[in-house]
């Protein structure tokens, strides 16, 4: 700055800028052009230009990413070189105030259902498309910033997470560079979306950095601890949420659902469930056509009183989350998704398998298709599905293959995010392929084997990409996933005699692949065994069901292709190390669970298997396991508590195989992820 500003660079009275700011200024000496210019050229073809913009138009209404993308480098390509020099227009324009009036679309409700919500989003789309058209400036002028701001709390309320986070990728540095209250305006809706897209640390680090620059508010404390809570740092949480009833006087209804949240999460449910009872009804009585945030305390209440027991309230209160959900925001909303997995395990846990299974599926399909798909509940909906329903025995194992679509979703929405390259997708990918593989067994009429071989080829596609993944993070140390590495193994002895029977029922020579209706796309080779260094089998092993093999074990022992078998591995001698993974959201009743957190080690558990025995013609077969791997994390989940133990699923099936004789040994239950009172 210094002395000079007075008579400095342009004049100091004509702009009122000073220093470096007057420096920058795009009129400096009321002359742009004085400033050197790198050549223009002189064939610029404005024709081609607007074909690749029409062709943009078109690509943007198909939904064709790809091409949009490659449009859009193209068209910038086209402009003329310019220089940094000539790029730099100096500080924006300060003749805007950003207040509540202006933000007209992140004020709408959109609790009309799926439809009437996604037309009312694209009609904010389009004017925020004519305002960017009217400012030549883009995002340098405040009426497209603050669109940009306004359209993104529509986006979040609507769970596209992904315009949300393009929207403030772009937005972030122009409200750095206009301080208050622009900066703490992004970084509060950013830690909304940071919620809801699984990352609460970096969301904690937001709110933090807002409470540093604004004075104690109610909001920012509830905030805050909505974080917490949802890093499982529960007495921290509760810490803000007490600040917050303190400013307030007395505790307001968001603060009983606050510290009914905090409570349930500890455990505490004697003081959670009038908490959250009095929330919810207090609720109905002040706000009795806020559908979303009626279904938010439902599905709180309902998972509270699972979790204590109280099964059959449970599902009713979740039923009736559901219900609410799906009139205000549509089954596309990870939170319908989210009270569909939470129903799910109520109805399971009544009894209710088969109803339990087909919400289980709807729940799968959702998470499995969202922007903020994540490896951590799908792999617990499948151990549901494998562990706890009593395929075979009341409930039809051929439910499984309604997973084949979403599990094929699934995958190609983690492939998309790169969430497919380590070990948490090489356990949850060997889950996927067990699914598939119980519910393939060669039989029925060619339709049925067809479909069946087709649903091995996805299984064995999942187990190929899986298996280094699980063998280097045993090599390295990071888990003991031997038992991960065997059950690879003898799926993939399950596929190869499925796949045999089906060859010989076609009448193909043995060398022949099997046939297949369509096999799943893969960014990978051709599905073969993989190579790797796999564990070797214990030398003495237990004296439990036994993996079926081609060379005799101490248990199983059978006929046909797959006589004798491996035993089951024993237990790991160390417990599993945490790894980052987890749920949740902020936003009114995101109530997803916790965001990338590190829980405890799980005890040991035992690895023996459970025995089980063949489908249909096929005598015998693999055991299933009786405990889910400790590997990926639960988010906001608390640690396993030793209750209700995990009963024995149906083996897989084998040409001809040894029967497992082990008994499954008790297991705790996967828990519940952690609820969270949302910010709207």
């Amino acid at each position: 700055g210094g002395g000079g500003g007075g008579g400095g660079f342009g004049g100091p009275g004509a702009s009122g800028l000073s220093g470096l700011e007057a420096l920058l200024a795009p009129s400096r000496g009321g002359d742009p052009g004085r400033l050197p210019q790198r050549f223009k050229g002189s064939s610029f073809d404005a024709e081609a230009c607007q074909e690749a913009c029409m062709a943009l138009a078109a690509a943007a209404q198909a939904g064709n990413s790809h091409h949009f993308g490659s449009l859009v480098t193209a068209i910038k390509l086209m402009m003329p070189m310019q220089s940094g020099s000539e790029q730099v227009l100096g500080p924006p324009r300060m003749d805007f105030d950003l207040t509540p009036e202006v933000l007209k679309w992140g004020e709408m409700d959109f609790q009309d259902g799926l439809e009437e919500n996604t037309r009312l989003l694209q009609v904010c789309e389009a004017e925020f498309a004519r305002l960017v058209v009217k400012h030549k400036e883009g995002f340098r002028a405040p009426e497209v910033l603050v669109g940009g701001l306004d359209l993104a709390i529509a986006y979040l309320k609507n769970y596209a997470l992904d315009k949300a986070d393009a929207l403030y990728i772009a937005t972030e540095p122009h409200c750095m560079s206009r301080g208050l209250p622009w900066d703490v305006k992004w970084l509060q809706d950013c830690a909304t979306l940071r919620c809801k897209q699984m990352r609460q640390p970096e969301a904690a680090v937001l709110l933090e950095e807002v409470a540093k620059r604004t004075p104690p508010h109610e909001a920012t404390m509830r905030n805050l601890g909505t974080v917490y809570n949802q890093m499982r740092q529960f007495d921290k949480a509760k810490e803000y949420f007490d600040a917050a009833a303190e400013m307030m006087g007395e505790p307001e209804k968001e603060d009983l659902w606050n510290l009914g949240l905090v409570q349930k999460n500890k455990k505490n449910y004697a003081e959670a469930a009038p908490l959250l009872d009095q929330a919810l009804e207090q609720w109905l009585q002040d706000d009795p056509t806020d559908y979303v945030t009626l279904a938010k305390l439902y599905d709180s209440v309902g998972s509270c009183y699972d979790e204590m027991g109280r099964h059959l309230e449970a599902v009713e209160k979740l039923k009736e989350a559901k219900l609410l959900y799906n009139i205000s925001i549509g089954q596309e909303s990870p939170l319908y998704g989210s009270a569909c997995e939470r129903l799910t395990k109520a109805y399971v846990h009544s009894g209710q398998y088969k109803e339990g299974m087909e919400t289980l599926i709807e729940a799968f399909e959702n998470i499995a298709t969202k922007d903020a798909v994540h490896a951590t509940p799908l792999f617990e909906l499948l151990g549901i599905a494998l562990e706890e329903v009593p395929l075979g025995k009341g409930v039809d194992v051929m439910m499984l293959a309604k997973l084949e679509v979403p599990i094929e979703a699934a995958v190609r929405n983690m492939h998309y995010r790169g969430l497919d390259q380590d070990a948490n997708a090489g356990v949850l990918f060997e889950r996927m392929a067990r699914a598939l593989l119980l519910c393939s067994v060669h039989q029925g009429d060619p339709q049925a084997q067809a479909e069946s071989a087709r649903r091995r080829n996805t299984a064995r596609t999942l187990l190929v990409h899986a298996a280094p993944f699980v063998a280097d993070a045993h090599m390295k140390g990071l888990a003991d996933l031997s038992h991960i590495t065997m059950l690879i193994d003898s799926q993939f002895q399950a596929l190869d005699s499925q796949d045999a029977l089906y060859r010989r029922s076609l009448s193909l020579g043995p060398g022949a692949a099997p046939a297949m209706n369509a096999a799943p796309a893969w960014p990978q080779p051709p599905p073969t065994r993989p190579s790797y260094n796999a564990p070797s089998a214990p030398a003495a092993p237990a004296a439990v069901g036994g993996f079926p093999g081609m060379a005799g074990g101490a248990a199983g022992g059978g006929a046909g292709y797959a006589p004798g078998g491996y035993a089951a591995p024993p237990a790991p001698a160390r417990p599993m190390p945490p790894f980052p993974v987890g749920g949740g959201g902020l936003g009114p009743g995101a109530d997803a669970g916790a965001g990338p957190v590190r829980r405890p080690p799980r005890p040991p558990t035992s690895k023996s298997l459970a025995g089980g025995g063949g489908a249909a013609a096929q005598p015998g077969g693999y055991a299933s396991p009786a405990a889910t791997p400790p590997f990926l994390v639960a988010g906001g989940t608390p640690p396993p508590s030793p209750a209700s133990p995990w009963g024995a699923s149906p083996g897989w099936p084998a040409a001809a195989g040894g029967a497992g004789a082990g008994q499954a040994p008790p297991r705790p239950p996967m828990p519940g992820t952690a609820s969270t009172f949302p910010l709207r």
